[in-house]
């Protein structure tokens, strides 16, 4: 018997990604700022693209948490609240923690280099900063996701991308903090991973609830403004 599937042609699957990622970068980079309306007619014009295929990248992003769908109003990029701080972190905290768990158990060497790389260009972005730029929450980022990776596991890999994008929007509202304190916490996680420090898993969590905090109460105070 033969089957017949209903798949979309690599044609355009591929175009409704790019625009996707298109869009999902420039959100998360902060092109697109938080609370934008997300105008289908808009984009299409802006991207050269059809308005169909603005809908299908608008909807996975929706399904991303990166934009929210509001009743009789669109789709706007995600604006961030205290309590979507404390989900992601705790989000995080799950992973990570579960991650520096299994770390202690693994066999074997560890390959750090990933790690070692997001921690020096953190060092370079961060010099002399006293709050995040987006070089530094892209070091930042990617130096826990590649904690993640050390755990070997594709769906652990997977589940943290969008908790990485989520986490990058976020630390825009980082409030100031020394640099030399905020590379110095990286470097004790990367030396407890190094050491397969029996402490890891309480030092993620402590990192992880030191950053949601010191977010929470920027982003709180951004609302009592608001």
């Amino acid at each position: 018997m033969s089957e017949t599937w209903n798949l979309p042609t690599i044609e355009r699957s591929s175009t409704i990604e790019q625009t996707h990622r298109l869009l999902r970068d420039a959100i998360v980079e902060g092109s697109i700022p938080q609370g934008t309306h997300l105008r289908e007619l808009h984009l299409a014009n802006t991207l050269s693209t059809s308005r169909g295929t603005v809908r299908e990248a608008i909807r996975q992003l929706v399904q991303e948490g990166l934009a929210e769908y509001q009743l009789h109003r669109g789709t706007f990029v995600r604006a961030f609240s205290p309590g979507d701080r404390l989900d992601v972190y705790v989000a995080r905290e799950a992973i990570e923690v579960g991650v520096a768990t299994r770390l202690l158990d693994m066999n074997g060497e560890l390959d750090l280099r990933g790690m070692k790389e997001a921690l020096g260009e953190l060092r370079r972005a961060a010099k002399n900063r006293t709050r995040p730029t987006e070089r530094v929450m892209a070091a930042d980022v990617r130096f826990h996701r590649e904690l993640v990776a050390l755990a070997q596991s594709p769906r652990l890999d997977r589940a943290y991308e969008t908790l990485s994008a989520e986490t990058r929007m976020l630390l825009r509202h980082h409030p100031v903090y020394p640099w030399r304190r905020y590379v110095a916490d990286h470097e004790q996680l990367l030396d407890a991973v190094r050491d397969r420090d029996a402490r890891l898993p309480e030092l993620v969590a402590a990192h992880l609830r030191l950053s949601a905090d010191l977010i929470g109460s920027e982003l709180a105070a951004e609302a009592i403004v608001g």
